[in-house]
């Protein structure tokens, strides 16, 4: 079954995330990932979310994962565009002041 979320690649270094973000389409997506977005040779990410259609808290959980593996490699990553929802949701657990996000 296809996953209903999907990152792709628009430019190096710069990525699209698409769909909806749940605790079904987080996993595979993680996991359909974590090798090719952190083998980018470029030293800055940028994920672009104007394109999620929904995201629950388990989305937010997507992009802290992202956010310590870059860390964790010495890449700066930053969300840009993210949907006023999803944006609501890191405001109220506090992951604003930790996730380099920026909105629509």
């Amino acid at each position: 079954m296809d996953s209903i979320a999907k990152l792709e690649k628009v430019s190096q270094g710069h990525y699209l995330l698409k769909g909806i973000l749940n605790v079904k389409s987080v996993p595979e997506l993680w996991e359909a990932n974590k090798i090719t977005l952190f083998s980018d040779p470029s030293t800055t990410l940028t994920i672009d979310c104007s394109q999620l259609e929904h995201s629950d808290s388990s989305g937010l959980a997507l992009l802290l994962e992202w956010y310590r593996s870059a860390q964790e490699q010495d890449i700066n990553i930053v969300f840009y565009n993210l949907p006023q929802q999803m944006y609501d949701i890191a405001c109220i657990s506090g992951l604003d002041t930790i996730l380099p996000l920026k909105l629509k």
